[in-house]
């Protein structure tokens, strides 16, 4: 006969709050806290891990998870007791063994007299004091650091136990793991289920979270636990969405709203938009008015009165809802910090700032709809399963636990004076390589403000201390005609010498504008022996006073040219202009007379509401399609009548 293999219930999502109770019963809190070192055997039997569960804390009141059967009927005893030795003996020797119960920390202490010091163990020196003690009697018992320096090691046990209680504090996701492997459910035992930890109060030791993970289970019982009622709201760009949720068990005879959803009921759900946010401006009108000016047009109004319209409807329906949300035991928000006074702080507000059962959605979350609604309460409300092994889960505990160790700043070596490297000592220079520097700066400013008189006798002076074909290129760059002009054909200073701060060019090259480039042309025209001009100087061709004449000729024939288009252009203009007058004049005069017509032919009036077109109806009678003759006779007919009217009157 064949077997079955179960089918697992992994197949299909498991709610948080109808946990197989098998399943339930097998769990255990899968802490970074709880976790057993390196040193310490991984491998153990079912039967030591069901026993070991009995001493978690939260079983029957309040405890210790680090000591065994350490538990407490106050607060304030549990508080004394994380002070006191065996508490911190066994935060040390957990990590590096095994934990010691009360008889056992009695019979080791015996003989072993005050290891906490005077009663004034709030000083610093009684506490490090204490501390050195319990590092000393871990070291007695071969549990501490063989090698004797447990001051370090007690520090460093210290560190390691405060950043696995942050880490534990700081997941967003609490972990439970199956004690064994459960065939019946088709599940094995390296089997991980996450519940998100904003379903949970605040609690500071990890096996409260088990305690309270039972006691969330629905028992069907209405007084007991029958029902556990959560309520999300959403608010973001002028989108809300909001929505009340209930789950009871199964086996109710009330109809379901949410088909397929089983034992869910959305109770209250409401959804609605104003205009609040322009596109691509990247938040509100409220946050741009306060980064920026308040904008005065008429988009940003709407958009106020849209802010003000929908803060106002959030008011109202949460006041609406004000018994639902009291029976809630979670109310999620995503709202921006301007988004949240739509739900609190306001007078009547039926929720208050600091209530404890609010919570943010522990993941990202997209536009306010209510199928995002019910996306996340599918996400909050159904169980994570993963599946690793031992080595995996204690790799990724040690990596995280090492991210939250505090990064030390870097020590500054002291830094070591190193000589600079010598500055290359500038050469001092002579009277007369400075009296050089000051002519040659002279010269300059003499070619660009053209002071040709003054230069005259200064290049006549100086000029074998200058490079000639520079001084030439200067000038045509400077746009200095005469300069040019005078050192050309006086002081014959050579065109064709190649100018190596100019990439070589010559001095023609270098011309600011036409009138330099001109002066160059006539000096080869008039002197065309000296130098070969186009070749070398790489002036294109001489320029005599003839061409240059017709040259100028034919530029003022072109300005006269266009000088009498322009003046026919205008006259045309105004020819045009004053024939349009005379049209616009006629055009008026002719309205003026039909004007005329229609009053004399509707009786005086000119406020006629039919139609005033040539051909349409005037006074009932029409007169489109008459000659012009018996429109006068029907004019002479009617002045008539009403000269016999005035008369009758009289």
């Amino acid at each position: 006969m064949s077997t079955s293999t179960p089918t697992s219930i992994l197949s299909r999502g498991i709610s948080v709050y109808s946990i197989p109770p098998e399943l339930l019963s097998n769990l255990s809190v899968r802490s970074i806290q709880a976790q057993p070192s390196e040193s310490e055997p991984t491998s153990r039997s079912p039967k030591a891990i069901v026993s070991a569960q009995t001493n978690l804390p939260g079983a029957a009141g309040l405890s210790c998870q680090t000591c065994p059967n350490a538990n407490f009927e106050t607060v304030e005893e549990q508080r004394a007791h994380f002070k006191s030795d065996w508490h911190r003996y066994n935060a040390r020797a957990k990590l590096t063994g095994r934990a010691v119960g009360a008889e056992e920390w009695e019979g080791m202490v015996e003989g072993v007299s005050s290891i906490s010091g005077s009663e004034s163990s709030g000083s610093s020196s009684t506490t490090s004091s204490s501390q050195s003690k319990v590092a000393r009697l871990l070291k007695r018992q071969t549990i501490g650091n063989p090698n004797g320096d447990g001051g370090s090691d007690d520090d460093e046990a210290l560190e390691l136990a405060d950043r696995q209680r942050r880490a534990h504090l700081r997941t967003a996701v609490i972990w439970f793991s199956p004690t064994t492997s459960l065939p019946s459910l088709g599940i094995p035992q390296d089997t991980q289920f996450g519940v998100h930890r904003a379903l949970f109060p605040p609690f500071d030791t990890a096996a409260d979270y088990l305690t309270e993970l039972k006691r969330m289970q629905l028992t069907g019982n209405e007084e007991e636990n029958g029902e556990r009622r959560l309520t999300l709201l959403m608010v973001a760009g002028g989108h809300f969405a909001g929505m009340v949720v209930s789950i009871r068990p199964r086996g109710k005879t009330e109809k379901q709203d949410v088909k397929g959803a089983g034992d869910v009921r959305v109770l209250k759900h409401k959804t609605f938009h104003r205009y609040t946010t322009r596109k691509k401006q990247g938040g509100s009108q409220a946050i741009n008015d306060n980064a920026k000016s308040k904008a005065v047009s008429a988009g940003a109004m709407l958009r106020r009165y849209g802010e003000a319209a929908l803060q106002e409807e959030i008011r109202s329906l949460m006041v609406d809802w004000e018994e639902d949300l009291a029976a809630s035991e979670r109310i999620f928000i995503r709202a921006s910090t301007h988004g949240k006074k739509s739900f609190y702080g306001f007078d009547g507000a039926v929720l208050h700032k600091n209530d404890e059962r609010f919570r943010t959605f522990p993941f990202p979350t997209r536009r306010p709809t209510l199928q995002e609604l019910l996306r996340c309460w599918h996400e909050l409300t159904r169980i994570k399963v993963s599946h690793l092994s031992e080595d995996a889960l204690r790799a990724l505990d040690q990596e995280y636990i090492a991210s939250l160790q505090p990064k030390n700043k870097p020590v500054k070596p002291t830094p070591t004076i190193t000589p600079l490297p010598a500055a290359p000592a500038v050469p001092k220079l002579t009277p007369e390589e400075e009296a050089k520097i000051d002519r040659r700066k002279r010269l300059e400013d003499m070619i660009r403000k053209g002071r040709l008189d003054a230069l005259k006798p200064f290049w006549t002076k100086y000029q074998a201390e200058f490079n000639s074909s520079e001084i030439l290129g200067f000038v045509a760059l400077n746009d200095q005609e005469e300069i040019l002009k005078y050192l050309l054909e006086e002081e014959k200073l050579d065109p064709t010498k190649p100018i190596e701060t100019s990439n070589n060019k010559r001095a023609y090259e270098l011309s600011a504008n036409k009138n330099i480039r001109n002066v160059f042309r006539r000096v080869a025209f008039n002197h065309p022996e000296w130098y070969d001009w186009v070749s070398d100087a790489r002036v294109p061709s001489g320029l005599s006073d003839e061409l240059e004449a017709e040259q100028n000729n034919k530029k003022s024939e072109r300005r006269k040219g266009l000088k009498e288009k322009l003046k026919e252009r205008e006259k045309q203009r105004a020819v045009g202009i004053e024939q349009d007058e005379k049209l616009a004049e006629e055009k008026q005069k002719a309205e003026e007379a039909m004007k005329v017509t229609a009053m004399t032919l509707g009786g005086g009036s000119t406020n006629n509401k039919g139609p005033q077109k040539l051909g349409g109806k005037v006074g009932g009678e029409g007169l489109g399609g008459m000659s012009q003759e018996m429109r006068m006779q029907i004019e002479r007919e009617r002045r008539a009548r009403a000269a016999e009217a005035r008369f009758g009157r009289r």
